[in-house]
């Protein structure tokens, strides 16, 4: 049996004894929570790191993007230039492309190899291929009533087309002046019409009733991939200086049949795109 005798000098030194060992028992505590919150900095830090890299990559991924766009941009814009010098310099006065219109007139003894497409009616041949073969798809699709009212026509015949409907104005009351100013919105002069060139094709009864056939709406999606164009449309005539028709088809050429297309010009504004006096 333990004898204690001096209570009071036991009690002090256990008292003691309990309190060192908080100290020591805080202490460690303290230690142990400081080397964890240093952990989580570290951590933090490192997540924080990870993150301003993430985005800083991700910066330099857009901004090396764009500089690689920038770069495709402005080949193709380079491109394009170079192909509209090619050709403005090469293609602009092919026979294919040339611009007939109260400013442009054409040799009244110009006359190419024409080929008969059917009843006397006659095209360029170097593009009758085409003619035919666009014909030949509308009557695949189901589109079997069309037909080429007139093509090629010589100086003498557009001389008489253009006579006969100035006298018709002029049987109207209107003077020879109008008449003719009159005539010319419908019937070009000889030596400026596209019939010269033998490249434009009329259809079917040559009226604006044309337009509510399946052909003209087969064509309107079409004629682009044979290589022809509406030459007068609706919403160009004050550019043309030619009233809507919507029967007259002209062969420009697959390539630039589909720009055209595209940019929904008519022949006039795609010359002067070519020249580079259009707007892209």
């Amino acid at each position: 049996m333990l004898v204690i005798k001096n209570k009071k000098k036991f009690i002090r030194g256990i008292t003691i004894i309990i309190v060192f060992m908080a100290i020591i028992i805080t202490s460690f505590a303290f230690l142990i929570s400081g080397i964890i919150s240093l952990f989580k900095k570290e951590e933090v830090g490192t997540v924080q790191a990870s993150e301003t890299q993430k985005v800083e990559n991700d910066v330099n991924t857009v901004y090396t993007q764009n500089n690689i766009n920038n770069t495709a941009n402005n080949t193709v814009q380079q491109e394009n230039t170079e192909a509209i010098a090619t050709i403005n310099k090469e293609d602009i006065n092919k026979w294919n492309l040339k611009l007939v219109n109260k400013d442009n007139s054409v040799d009244r003894n110009y006359v190419p190899e024409l080929e008969e497409i059917s009843d006397g009616v006659k095209f360029d041949k170097r593009a009758i291929k085409n003619l035919k073969n666009m014909i030949n798809a509308m009557y695949n699709a189901g589109i079997t009533k069309v037909w080429v009212q007139s093509a090629y026509r010589s100086y003498a015949k557009q001389e008489e087309l253009f006579n006969n409907k100035v006298k018709y104005y002029k049987q109207k009351g209107k003077t020879q002046e109008e008449a003719q100013r009159l005539a010319q919105t419908i019937v070009q002069r000889p030596e400026m019409s596209e019939h010269n060139l033998a490249l434009a094709a009329d259809f079917n009864t040559v009226t604006n009733e044309f337009e509510d056939t399946k052909a003209f709406e087969w064509l309107k999606k079409n004629a682009q991939d044979y290589g022809f164009i509406l030459r007068y449309p609706k919403d160009k005539q004050e550019i043309t200086g030619i009233t809507y028709e919507s029967w007259h088809w002209r062969y420009v050429g697959q390539e630039h049949a589909k720009v055209i297309k595209e940019k929904n010009y008519c022949l006039e504004e795609y010359i002067e795109y070519l020249k580079g006096n259009q707007a892209v």
